[in-house]
């Protein structure tokens, strides 16, 4: 296969980037196989880690006691292993590579980028997470580390009072066209907007003006079949169900590969487009670096004929690849210098679990809302917490400060604020309606509170404060994270309280104290599922 490295010729109307071999074959008329090889939400799972995999890994292939799981250089050598058994290959990557680890708290994405340059990663989508640590660190990093395009074509960073904005601006392509032995395949990239709730804000501490898929996809298409392009992949980190939509919407796409909902389907998804019948596959590929997955497509002429997909589980049978392996050690030692990361703070009799087995409360969201109300400076008499801030379950064994990481990698910390009985059930009200859409699986967890979350009338129903019914005209001193205080993940009802402390107190060290107090977990009333919340269907 002949691939050159990245250059950028001028082409259409604008600048299009290109990499391009000018003594390609003539393909037309000829069917031809093309290889994309897909990951995403790596989360910082740099390092191969231990968990109990739930049965929808399983039947993915992640078998029970298989472990340990996971680790970039893990991925990396099944990425090689693929590649070599490939002629066209592209390895593209859904995003959010930064946050979920401790190595991540510490190096803040540099480790990432590194080891995925190293894996010869062709380009990724830019995601909601890379954000975590400020839009200047994003800029820093992929100037310093990043050797692949980052996309976003739905992202304008116009703001040029923000130096970094205008970094990010000549660093985030909007698309990428790659040419492969004749085969033209542009890549349009499709940047999360919906837990990045600032950039509904015209002016916003990340210099974003959001463009709007309907104006960014055809106008992306147009011109990456201008320069050549034979398909045009969309690289999301949308979501499933934006995917889908994008797939039945967009007759300018041909394959869809995403993430963020940190799911993997195998096989992939095909959605019919409505405008022109085409068949379109919708891969996602896991998270938590989990999971690699492999998509062959038939071309011929611009169109794909067919498709077989493979998804390789990442186990304590793969071998590392030595040259990422030598990468991440050199981050490994500096952590083992700073951190006691194998340091036992307790011990879990059976794994706490993040999300509850009725959709409800779970065992680990109890334990770390009655951690936050209860501790010393804090003492309030409710609690509630958003789910997808506990990034892992806590597995049975021994709990050490690397897994309290991987459970809470967030540097949150607790805000405490007033609330009315009114405002507290417009904040149960919307955490219903927002898990009705994620399958009635409860989005927040909660202390000194018990409600029914009636998802299909979406509304909280028979809530109860410490046992009393809510009072509407009472006021009550809740105990959150920083992130959803200030509006994360759609949480208006806080944002625009106006009584918000921030402690300043780690929601992560509250957690760990609390495991050293109990030390074993889980005990009477304490790390257990109660049914303080309630689904009903």
């Amino acid at each position: 296969m002949r691939r050159a490295l990245i250059a950028t010729l001028v082409l259409c109307c604008g600048c299009l980037p290109l990499a391009y071999d000018g003594d390609a074959p003539d393909l037309t008329g000829r069917a031809v196989r093309m290889t994309f090889l897909h990951t995403s939400d790596i989360h910082g799972r740099d390092f191969e880690y231990d968990f109990d995999p739930s049965f929808t890994d399983e039947s993915l292939g992640l078998a029970d006691e298989a472990g340990p799981y996971g680790g970039l250089a893990e991925m990396a050598f099944i990425l090689r292993r693929e590649r070599a058994k490939a002629g066209r290959v592209l390895h593209l990557d859904s995003g959010d590579s930064f946050q979920g680890a401790i190595v991540f708290n510490e190096f803040r994405g540099e480790a990432e980028f590194r080891a995925l340059t190293a894996a010869g990663l062709d380009g990724a989508v830019i995601a909601n997470h890379e954000f975590d640590v400020g839009a200047e660190n994003l800029a820093d990093k992929v100037l310093a580390h990043a050797g692949f395009p980052l996309l976003a074509s739905n992202y304008d960073f116009q703001d040029a009072d923000l130096p970094w904005a205008t970094e990010l601006e000549d660093l985030v392509l909007p698309s990428y066209l790659y040419e492969l032995d004749g085969l033209r395949v542009g890549v349009i990239g499709l940047a999360n907007l919906s837990s990045l709730n600032s950039l509904d804000e015209q002016l916003n501490s990340l210099g974003i003006r959001v463009v709007d898929i309907g104006e960014a996809i055809p106008r992306e298409a147009a011109n990456l079949r201008a320069a050549g392009a034979d398909i045009v992949i969309g690289l999301s980190h949308m979501g499933l169900d934006d995917d889908k939509e994008i797939a039945r919407d967009f007759p300018e796409i041909d394959l869809i590969l995403g993430g963020h909902h940190h799911v993997a389907l195998d096989p992939p998804l095909v959605v019919e487009n409505e405008a022109t019948g085409k068949q379109v596959v919708v891969c996602h590929s896991g998270a938590f670096a989990k999971f690699v997955g492999r998509l062959d497509i038939v071309v011929l002429d611009g169109e794909i004929l067919s498709h077989d997909y493979q998804l390789f589980a990442i186990d304590g049978s793969v071998p590392k690849d030595p040259e990422v392996e030598g990468i991440l050690n050199e981050y490994a030692d500096a952590l083992s210098w700073e951190y006691p990361l194998d340091q036992i703070i307790g011990y879990a009799e059976v794994q706490l679990n993040r999300y509850g087995s009725t959709g409800g409360d779970s065992a680990l969201g109890n334990f770390a809302s009655e951690a936050m109300r209860a501790f010393p400076g804090v003492e309030t008499e409710i609690a509630l917490t958003n789910t997808l801030g506990i990034r892992a379950d806590i597995p049975a064994g021994n709990i050490t400060l690397d897994t309290l990481f991987n459970a809470m990698p967030f540097d949150n910390t607790i805000t405490t604020m007033f609330l009315s009985g009114r405002e507290v059930e417009e904040l149960l009200d919307y955490v219903t309606a927002r898990s009705s859409e994620r399958g009635c699986s409860s989005q927040a967890q909660v202390a000194g509170i018990e409600f029914v979350m009636n998802c299909d009338a979406q509304v909280a129903e028979d809530i109860k404060i410490n046992g009393v019914p809510l009072d509407p005209a009472g006021t009550y001193e809740l105990a959150t994270n920083n992130y959803i205080a200030h509006g994360g993940s759609g949480f208006e009802v806080l944002e625009r309280n106006t009584t918000q402390v921030d402690t300043g107190i780690s929601i992560r060290d509250v957690v760990q104290a609390a495991i050293i107090q109990y030390q074993s977990l889980p005990q009477s009333g304490v790390a257990e599922e109660d049914g303080r919340i309630t689904p009903v269907y």
